[in-house]
């Protein structure tokens, strides 16, 4: 009788175990962020960037990587990856891959004006 609850308890506490959190799904591994941030090379042809931006009172740099031709949104009409140069402001839409950071859409600020200009 006493080996009968014994059994019965351990069943009883085995079932009440809490169930164990669901797996990440591929989607939400791979979340697209944005920053905003300066351009700090550009290689065509690698089909990588790295671009500059800050976080609180540091900078960092960001690599940037893309396989087809990502959507760059600017002020001139057909703006390609080619027109992007040192220097640019840029908002880079992107989505972390354990392979990096994969490129979405770019789109080329415009530049502030110098201070002092009025």
């Amino acid at each position: 009788m006493t080996l009968f609850y014994a059994v019965l308890l351990v069943g009883a506490a085995a079932s009440v175990a809490p169930p164990s959190p669901p797996a990440p799904t591929p989607a939400a591994l791979a979340a697209s962020a944005t920053l905003t941030a300066t351009v700090r090379s550009v290689d065509a042809q690698a089909r990588t960037m790295e671009v500059v931006t800050g976080v609180g009172y540091a900078l960092r740099v960001v690599k940037l990587s893309w396989t087809a031709a990502p959507t760059v949104k600017a002020a001139a009409a057909g703006a390609e990856m080619t027109q992007i140069k040192r220097g640019d402001l840029v908002r880079v839409e992107y989505v972390r891959a354990p392979g990096g950071n994969v490129v979405k859409t770019i789109e080329v600020l415009p530049r502030p004006a110098p201070q002092g200009a009025q």
